[in-house]
């Protein structure tokens, strides 16, 4: 079948949409529900006290345009 080769080299180095560590992505949803609950000195903290790093701290609390979707 034409292409199928050059097709299946794309899918192989394409990057995965979800994040692989489960139990981070798990505490940043958490942290994402606390923000709107409780607001952000608690989800930062929240997500801090979780060794979240800070560039996912950042993104996911401060620039909601900028969250991954899965």
């Amino acid at each position: 079948m034409a292409g199928c080769r050059r097709r299946k080299m794309l899918h192989m180095h394409r990057q995965p949409l979800r994040r692989r560590d489960v139990l981070t992505r798990f505490m940043v949803d958490l942290g994402i529900h606390y923000l709107e609950v409780m607001g952000v000195a608690k989800a930062m903290h929240f997500l801090r006290r979780h060794h979240v790093p800070d560039t996912v701290i950042t993104r996911v609390l401060h620039a909601p345009e900028y969250r991954r979707r899965y």
